[in-house]
């Protein structure tokens, strides 16, 4: 049973299409959470020839974390993450609508930002350790009832919420392709609506709460002096889990930080060939 706090019916659909479009009334049950009222996927014998959204769930997540290149791994390890890719995350995260910081326009995005310790002590011109993220998505696939209104993104910050509004209008017509503007864009200019969010996102938000799940990456910022590696993504599914930490990527030593030549291999065919 996963306690989801949003799930993507789009990127769900992507794998695994759904006539019926949306998510089937019968597969959610309302529980009390961490996170307000939240939702819990139902696991029971769905009807005959019927597979359940919790089902439905497990088998893209199958094939998504066999995909994922940081998937549970130390920050060193996403460094070679590029758009598209898959990140799987626990943490720390505060989560919130959002609107466009210039006319307060809001345009149904709704963000979550995992929170890593913004203190660096090397002091010797060396990268901040670390990962910071910012997860893009429709107010539409939020599955859980909150009265917070929508606060600001930030100053600076309107191509992030631009990408994040044509991300979550083409969701609202099932389609899960990545903006014209995510990369006609240079890259000092996103990375400073990015960081600019950020650091806005830490002042006006909804939780923390310890969430975990898999997103699509968009953006991917190097580590610079005082500052983490900064992740912007998409996700396909968050849900609240109960182990606490601090930090987005969680460290195990399970698998290897580093991205064997095969597993190269794979996504650069992945990406030529445009396969999910």
């Amino acid at each position: 049973m996963r306690e989801l706090l949003y799930l993507s019916s789009a990127k769900l659909g992507e794998f695994l299409p759904e006539q019926s479009g949306g998510f089937p009334n019968r597969a959610l049950e309302a529980e009390v959470s961490a996170l307000g009222a939240g939702m819990r996927l139902a696991m029971g014998e769905p009807p005959a020839a019927e597979e359940s959204l919790g089902q439905r769930l497990e088998r893209v997540l199958t094939h998504v974390s066999a995909k994922c290149e940081a998937h549970t791994s130390v920050p060193g390890s996403c460094e070679s993450l590029a758009a598209y890719d898959w990140i799987e995350f626990t943490g720390l995260f505060r989560h919130g609508p959002r609107v466009r910081d210039w006319g307060l326009n809001d345009r149904g995005v709704y963000t979550f930002m995992s929170l890593e310790d913004p203190s660096c002590s090397l002091g010797r011109g060396e990268p901040c350790p670390g990962v910071q993220v910012i997860l893009c998505g429709s107010l539409k696939h939020v599955l859980t009832e909150f009265d917070a209104p929508p606060t600001r993104m930030g100053s600076g910050s309107d191509w992030l919420h631009d990408l994040a509004a044509a991300l979550a209008e083409r969701e609202a017509q099932g389609a899960t392709s990545l903006p014209d503007n995510l990369h006609s864009t240079s890259q000092r200019d996103k990375e400073f609506a990015a960081r600019s969010a950020y650091d806005m996102l830490l002042t006006d938000y909804e939780g923390p709460a310890y969430l975990h799940g898999h997103a699509r990456a968009l953006c991917n910022f190097s580590p610079g002096l005082w500052q983490h590696r900064l992740i912007v993504a998409t996700p396909l599914y968050v849900e609240a889990v109960s182990r606490p930490r601090l930090g987005a990527i969680e460290i195990t030593t399970e698998r290897p930080a580093s991205v064997g030549i095969w597993q190269r291999f794979r996504r650069t065919v992945h990406r030529g060939t445009g396969r999910p």
